[in-house]
């Protein structure tokens, strides 16, 4: 009859140990390999986004604007004065909308793709008048591209510059910008377009814009009033503007 002689229990103890040692390396081992690869995929993100950032910023910087949209501009050089906003259409139009706009402000983009025909179609015919304050609270480019509104409204092609700013309103507004803007507003800008932009001769006039929207209690952009009256944008269509606008000339 044969017979098992049974092992060491301190060998086998001992094996045991090594094994879990051994494992207890790899898992170790592993979890380096995957924290070093983590490390190495959110460098590589963080790249990614930051040249990303700096692409549309150079693109935004860099570009030239494309031209001002096709439309009837009754442009006049018109004069400044701080705390008065800019005035388009016929001053004896019976019909005034108030605009508070900024000029980086994609909603107000929006507004003037969706209402511009409307608008000037109403002022084409004597309708309406328009009373526009160009605010310059979101970044930088909107208080440059206020200020070279200021400019272009006395040159005398304020209309058309106002739309080919929000045509544009993804750019910068470098001042390189402004100025290509205002060489495709009109076929002949004045010298003093250029004096105005470059010195910033309307920074204070466009400041004065922005303390006269606070004290009228404008807290965002596109604020409208129509004869003085809240115009609320929710629910508001082109053809329910031409209505009201109708309805009050």
């Amino acid at each position: 009859m044969s017979s098992r002689t049974p092992g060491r229990p301190g060998a086998r103890a001992s094996r045991s140990s090594q094994e879990a040692s051994r494992r207890a390396a790899e898992q170790a081992a592993q979890r380096r390999r995957d924290r070093n690869r983590l490390v190495l995929l959110v460098a590589v993100l963080v790249v990614a986004l930051v040249g990303g950032g700096l692409g549309l910023q150079a693109w935004r910087t860099g570009r030239s604007p494309s031209a001002v949209p096709a439309g009837s501009y009754a442009d006049a050089p018109q004069p400044l004065a701080d705390g008065l906003p800019l005035r388009f259409g016929d001053p004896a139009a019976p019909v005034e909308l108030t605009v508070y706009e900024d000029f980086h402000c994609p909603h107000c983009a929006d507004f003037e793709e969706a209402f511009g025909p409307t608008l000037d179609a109403a002022r084409d015919a004597g309708t309406l008048k328009l009373a526009v304050w160009p605010m310059s609270f979101i970044d930088e480019g909107s208080g440059r591209a206020a200020a070279a509104m200021g400019c272009a409204a006395e040159a005398g092609f304020g209309e058309r510059y106002y739309r080919g700013l929000f045509a544009n309103a993804r750019l910068q507004w470098s001042q390189t910008q402004l100025l290509e803007l205002g060489a495709l507003s009109t076929d002949s800008v004045p010298a003093s377009f250029a004096t105005c932009v470059q010195g910033g001769e309307r920074v204070a006039w466009a400041d004065a814009v922005d303390t006269a929207a606070d004290a009228a209690g404008v807290t965002g952009t596109p604020t409208l009033f129509l004869d003085g009256a809240p115009l609320p944008l929710e629910g508001l269509t082109a053809e329910s503007l031409q209505d009201m606008i109708e309805a009050k000339g």
